[in-house]
């Protein structure tokens, strides 16, 4: 079986771009759909939490339009990256998929499950390490994360941004830092992708367009129905599991908390002494608890 280290990458052409996707893991169960970061591309997953999840599910990748192995302008708003997302799901003819969205992600996978057609079954949702759209209790967080804007990324920025700021979390970001390096050309067959924008590779051009979708979720007048998800979260009547670390240095924890009483069905997870990368700080635990929620 592949695995998050030898996965080949297939594309196919959208009307905007053309996506860059990989599929692998267990044969058996619905597909489970994995959305990741701001900056990130698939290359960016730990393998350690993919393959844990491959395991028992099958898998479906893919980078959003203008980053990493996809090609395109890259979305200025997260209804326009869902968007992105439900016609590559259309190309690939997925008609029953489970979502997950880790960070930014987590909003994007809010907005594929409102926005989504009739025609797609979407039985599960997991939303990681975010929040919801700006609403009364939904905070912004007081902590300065400027450096997920750095340049070039390097995984003292990762302490700083995923896990806790002492030893135990210094020793995590190692760990997880490590693990990234698993994928090679070696590997995989394949040149690697870089952090969205890394070394200004773009000019910069990715974290200005998800920046820009960034501001706009968190402000009033831009984050209103098909852009927004806080007004909309009741809708949300699928099963979803909200799981955050309880320190989350990006989106306050409670958020997480307040997101959850406002679904139909929700289930939330703390871990301990994590942050908003808990799921890269407990991997297999975090893969797990995925695995037995959409296996309900």
């Amino acid at each position: 079986m592949s695995t998050q280290q030898t996965a080949k990458t297939h594309f196919i052409e959208g009307s905007k771009g053309i996506f860059a996707y990989r599929r692998f893991g267990a044969s058996t169960g619905t597909s489970l759909l994995c959305v990741i970061h701001y900056r990130g591309t698939m290359d960016k997953w730990d393998p350690l939490f993919i393959n844990a999840l491959a395991a028992s599910r099958s898998l479906i990748l893919v980078d959003y339009l203008g980053i990493g192995k996809s090609t395109g302008r890259v979305a200025t708003s997260f209804a326009d990256s869902a968007d992105d997302v439900l016609e590559f799901l259309s190309l690939i003819k997925v008609n029953e998929v489970d979502v997950l969205g880790f960070s930014i992600g987590g909003l994007v996978a809010q907005l594929i499950a409102l926005n989504k057609p009739e025609g797609l079954d979407i039985p599960h949702v997991i939303i990681c390490g975010s929040s919801a759209s700006l609403g009364p209790d939904m905070p912004v967080t007081t902590n300065d994360y400027s450096v997920a804007n750095s340049e070039t990324l390097t995984w003292e920025h990762f302490h700083t941004l995923f896990f806790p700021h002492d030893d135990a979390g210094k020793e995590a970001t190692q760990a997880f830092w490590k693990r990234l390096q698993e994928r090679t050309k070696g590997s995989s067959g394949e040149d690697l992708t870089d952090w969205a924008s890394q070394g200004g590779a773009d000019g910069g051009a990715a974290i200005k367009a998800q920046g820009q979708a960034y501001g706009a979720i968190l402000t009033p007048e831009t984050s209103k129905g098909r852009e927004g998800t806080y007004d909309r979260l009741g809708e949300l009547r699928m099963a979803v599991l909200v799981a955050q670390g309880s320190d989350d240095w990006m989106f306050p924890t409670l958020n997480s908390y307040h997101l959850q009483q406002k679904v139909p069905n929700g289930q939330l997870n703390v871990y301990p002494h994590s942050g908003h990368g808990f799921l890269y700080q407990y991997p297999e635990r975090v893969a797990q608890d995925i695995v037995a929620f959409v296996g309900r």
